[in-house]
């Protein structure tokens, strides 16, 4: 396996020392998507919020701020991000406005109209199937509640030679707008392109669910 394609699967699926390195790593790398992201996402104080795919807890302390009263749920399904997630927010944790998950994207073990808010924040990559990932967000997503979305955009992705080994989806505006469009009437959508450094690009999609 060369390191391109280890460093793809560590991205994929964290684990072990090379997971933990990973980690750390994509907290330096995604500092200023995730922001953008939470920005769009407008959480509420009080509100319930889901951060899917939290790898180590990057968005945690930001989106609990930001939602007050509310409660954070956070899922994730690597156990090795959620060790460091866990050890990063424990005193959050201990007061129950952090809650942290295991569990598939494709079947949240979470109920019916769950959340105000879901945020999934450079996680997109590795959903196997998205189209039924879309659906199960939306089931858990309340009425009026808003799903934010971030992606690297996937023509900038192209040329990084990690992503060359099947290990991520890559999404360009127009491929990310099809998924969206899947969705159904009741959910309004838009998408804007943001630079994030280094000549990189980022897309940010924003669906507002009001399904009754």
């Amino acid at each position: 396996m060369t390191l391109a394609h280890a460093i793809g699967r560590q991205l994929e699926h964290p684990r072990g020392i090379g997971g933990w390195l990973t980690g750390h790593a994509m907290r330096v790398v995604n500092a200023r998507p995730t922001a953008l992201t939470i920005d769009a996402l407008a959480v509420q104080a009080g509100g319930i919020v889901l951060d899917m795919g939290c790898g180590t807890g990057d968005a945690l302390e930001a989106l609990a701020r930001k939602a007050g009263s509310g409660v954070v749920y956070a899922l994730d399904q690597s156990d090795a991000m959620l060790a460091v997630a866990r050890k990063r927010h424990a005193r959050r944790i201990r007061a129950g406005s952090i809650v942290l998950n295991y569990g598939d994207f494709a079947a949240l073990p979470f109920a019916d109209a769950s959340f105000d808010r879901v945020l999934a924040s450079n996680v997109i990559y590795f959903w196997q199937n998205p189209y039924a990932v879309l659906v199960e967000i939306l089931r858990v997503l309340k009425p009026a509640g808003r799903l934010s979305i971030y992606a690297t955009d996937g023509t900038d992705m192209a040329k990084w030679s990690f992503v060359k080994h099947g290990t991520h989806i890559l999404y360009t505006a127009a491929a990310l707008d099809g998924l969206m469009a899947t969705a159904p009437d009741s959910a309004n959508f838009r998408q804007q392109r943001v630079s994030v450094g280094l000549g990189v690009h980022g897309l940010i999609a924003t669906l507002d669910w009001s399904a009754a």
